[in-house]
């Protein structure tokens, strides 16, 4: 079909324009890198450059002063607009450059040349809102978990007949893991905390909210360097150490590894075993989407404050992701098939979930580089010299791990940020 066929009328900002021609161009950013003493040079592929579309535009006629007038007033008007052209449709542009001209041949009339640069907003990978959303997906990352892992504990009691030896095991299994959980209270100073107190036998529904209960509480005693918004202590500040110190309490603490149940009678059979398993495998979930959340915390308030190493977030991302793996491999020895897959799967994105907010916190950090010290002095000087700010020497401290270095001698090549 040819372009006369399905010819628009075009107009910009709502103007409609009469056009007599319109052209459009593009160009290729490319970087070359070229090397002494060698010929010619090397080609990087740095993206396209954004469209120009060249119009000439013409008005005539008895009001064509009028008409010119508004269009000029819609060039000069700041940002970008909507072009309708004829051939390509609606665009997002702004006007670059235009200027209108009158000729003596061309009574009652004008032509306008116009150049309108094409307008393409960049999408972000990762920026700061999107951090904030993925450490937000993480606390319903491990609200998925728990709620898999209550679903199979309720099946499980639900649809077993159980005997009197099966239900002393079973009521001692619980115990022992309510009480796993709880030992993190006595850490944090929590107290005041109130439970359902129920046979989880009868409402195994209420024994998880007691488990997530007894975590939420103690999360209220853990600052996690000032970064918690449930923490109701005194006032802390900003620390980097206290948050590391705060989340490896929670890590420790619940770490699913060392939560192992026991059978409280000398020769246990194959069913209690089986029983036990369930029970601790449950409470395995429970421990890793903790240990995730505290993780979300410290992820998030990096986010807002940049305070902690690379290192340092890689190490509590690992942390994290080999609890979850501990939780899954629980799931899948003691857990139905269809329940361990519900499990496994919610695990394995929380871990994933962790993962790419560590990776975004990351990103949000200007590059790594080493730079020469410009000054010789105290490392505040040096920050100053290098950033305009000596708020930043605890910055050079931790990348360089100066310690109790004193003096910084001009021209000591230091890791630093590139801005």
């Amino acid at each position: 079909m040819a372009w006369q066929d399905t010819l628009l009328d075009a107009s910009f900002r709502g103007i409609p324009i009469q056009i007599e021609r319109v052209g459009r161009a593009g160009d290729r950013a490319v970087a070359e890198h070229q090397y002494p003493y060698t010929a010619g040079a090397e080609l990087e592929d740095m993206g396209l450059g954004p469209r120009r579309v060249r119009v000439r535009a013409v008005f005539f006629g008895d009001d064509y002063e009028s008409e010119l007038q508004q269009f000029v007033d819609a060039l000069e008007l700041p940002g970008t607009g909507d072009l309708v052209h004829p051939i390509h449709g609606l665009m997002t542009v702004m006007a670059t450059s235009w200027e209108d001209e009158h000729d003596a041949d061309f009574v009652d009339g004008a032509v306008v040349h116009v150049i309108f640069t094409e307008d393409s907003v960049r999408e972000l990978v990762f920026s700061e809102s999107s951090t904030s959303t993925m450490t937000d997906a993480i606390a319903s990352g491990a609200q998925s978990c728990r709620a898999s892992a209550d679903d199979a504990l309720e099946r499980f009691v639900g649809s077993t007949s159980f005997d009197l030896p099966r239900i002393s095991v079973l009521t001692d299994a619980f115990s022992q893991a309510q009480s796993y959980v709880g030992r993190i209270l006595s850490i944090t100073g929590s107290s005041g905390l109130l439970l359902s107190a129920l046979d989880p036998l009868l409402y195994p529904r209420a024994y998880a909210a007691d488990l997530v209960a007894t975590v939420d509480r103690a999360f209220q005693g853990l600052s996690f360097g000032g970064r918690s918004a449930v923490y109701e202590g005194p006032a802390v500040a900003l620390t980097a150490v206290s948050a590391i110190a705060d989340f490896n309490v929670v890590r420790t603490q619940l770490a699913p590894a060392t939560l192992v149940l026991l059978p409280n009678v000398p020769v246990p059979s194959a069913a209690m075993l089986t029983d036990v398993a369930i029970v601790q495998a449950h409470a395995r979930v429970h421990c890793a989407a903790a240990i995730a959340e505290a993780a979300a915390i410290v992820l998030a308030g990096e986010a807002d404050v940049p305070m902690l190493q690379r290192k340092d977030i890689e190490q509590l991302t690992a942390q994290t992701r080999t609890t979850c793996q501990i939780a899954i491999d629980a799931a899948r020895s003691a857990l139905s098939p269809e329940a361990s897959g519900q499990a496994s799967t919610a695990l394995a994105t929380l871990a994933w979930q962790v993962q790419e907010a560590a990776r975004a916190v990351i990103n949000l950090r200007p590059p790594l580089v080493q730079r020469e010290s410009p000054v010789s002095g105290p490392v505040r000087l040096v920050a100053h010299a290098m950033y305009g700010t000596p708020d930043r020497a605890s910055e050079l401290v931790a990348l360089n791990q100066l310690g109790r270095q004193v003096l910084i001698e001009r021209g000591d090549v230091l890791y630093a940020y590139a801005r």
